[in-house]
């Protein structure tokens, strides 16, 4: 009998790898991506692959989100139908969360000084957004300007959807580094799937975090980061007219110029990294259409568990191939993770 088994696993192997040529990764080329280990065992892990741990479980988690070649997400999969390589070995999946599952999603909105004309589109896209999420879903809601405000920490939607979102009045100031610094920690302490979606025109001015330590900072989460830029540009010279002394706003203006240059890639990065998604909105009324693509996509995503076979050198790059057994589908996933200290001590 456990020959015939040994024999079955090992056809399913082997079909496996067969059709693993048809399900390849879109997203290519990003920077590996550090992620956290956790102590905390699904229900549904492989008990005999963390039995061979030698300290804490470390279970690595990879979000996955699977399309037909014509672009449709495919939601109903299962446990089986995935494969999951690292360094080219096939891994045992330890935990899987379904497309079902409930997800934690950070909704940070940015509404320092360039925004202050707008609050109400602003408002009103927040709203819609809340609208969207499914009842069984939770959130938390953000506002920065000067300083960060917690409009919501994380609870039920179905909660926060009885309060409406109230965005206090607008101080002086653009804390965004700060703002991600605070949400990623927030989030560290959430389990299952998660995600921020960031709406911002990507500019800081008196954070004490900095764009590097943010970037250090997702490296060692396992969050999906959605970024949506709104362009806020346009505005800069009515922003500053207050400003009378005229080598003083020629100072203040340049100063904007370079953070609106290094906004885009500082967006893009968050996303990419996380295996999230980059939108660029000319002007808040595509915001709209940016979360209603967001909170899709959110609905459809599988959450992959599991524990390396092989022990990590601390720093070392390790290569992640995710398949689906089924020809012509796509999976969009991160492609590589860098081990953090943490995890390659086990």
């Amino acid at each position: 009998m456990i020959r015939r088994e040994a024999a079955f696993v090992i056809g399913l192997l082997l079909i496996a790898f067969a059709v693993s040529a048809s399900g390849q990764s879109s997203d290519q080329g990003r920077r590996p991506p550090v992620l956290r280990s956790t102590t905390a065992v699904p229900d549904n892990q492989d008990q005999s692959e963390a039995g061979r741990q030698s300290g804490p479980a470390t279970l690595i988690t990879v979000p996955a989100i699977v399309m037909d070649r014509d672009g449709r997400y495919v939601a109903n999969l299962r446990k089986e139908d995935f494969t999951i390589y690292e360094n080219g070995v096939a891994q045992n999946l330890s935990s899987f969360m379904s497309v079902e599952k409930p997800f934690t999603v950070a909704l940070m909105l940015d509404v320092s000084g360039s925004t202050k004309y707008q609050l109400d589109e602003i408002r009103e896209a927040a709203n819609t957004f809340v609208s969207r999420l499914r009842l069984s879903d939770r959130m938390m809601a953000v506002t920065f300007d000067g300083k960060i405000n917690l409009l919501a920490d994380v609870a039920d939607v179905r909660a926060i959807r009885q309060s409406k979102l109230h965005i206090p009045a607008v101080t002086d100031g653009t804390a965004l580094y700060d703002a991600v610094a605070f949400t990623l920690k927030r989030m560290a302490q959430v389990p299952g799937r998660k995600a921020i979606v960031l709406m911002t025109d990507g500019v800081d001015q008196n954070s004490v975090a900095t764009l590097q330590s943010t970037i250090a900072g997702i490296a060692e989460q396992d969050v999906l980061i959605y970024t949506v830029q709104y362009n806020t540009q346009p505005q800069t010279s009515a922003r500053l007219s207050f400003i009378k002394n005229e080598k003083a706003r020629r100072k203040v203006e340049q100063r904007l110029v370079k953070q609106y240059a290094i906004s885009e890639p500082y967006l893009r990065t968050l996303a990419e990294k996380t295996g999230g998604r980059f939108y660029k909105a000319e002007d808040l009324r595509e915001v709209g259409p940016a979360f209603e693509a967001i909170t899709a996509e959110l609905g459809v995503q599988y959450s992959l568990g599991y524990y390396p076979k092989e022990n990590a050198t601390a720093g070392a790059e390790r290569s992640i191939k995710v398949r689906v057994r089924y020809p012509n589908l796509v999976v969009r996933t991160r492609d590589s993770y860098t081990t953090s200290p943490a995890i390659a001590r086990q």
